[in-house]
C-alpha cells in the first residue's frame, strides 16, 4: 500500500498504476480504478479514482 499526499515527489505519483492499493494516511484508501492528471500554470492535479471515493493531490510547479 502506498501512502500519497502533497509532499510525495511528482515522479512517485506518476509511477502509481491502476490496480494498486493507495491511501492518503487519513482513512481514505482503496484500489486505483482510474487516474486523471490535469495541469495549470501553477500546479499539477492528480485525481486517483477509487471504488467508492477519490483522492486528490495537488503539486505546485517549480518555477526557476
Amino acid at each position: 500500500m502506498t501512502i500519497i499526499n502533497d509532499n510525495l515527489p511528482t515522479s512517485t505519483l506518476l509511477e502509481i498504476k491502476i490496480g494498486e492499493v493507495i491511501t492518503d494516511g487519513k482513512g481514505q484508501s482503496g484500489i486505483v480504478k482510474s487516474i486523471e492528471i490535469s495541469e495549470t500554470d501553477e500546479f499539477l492535479m492528480f485525481l486517483f479514482q477509487l471504488e467508492g471515493s477519490h483522492i486528490i493531490v495537488r503539486k505546485l510547479k517549480q518555477v526557476c
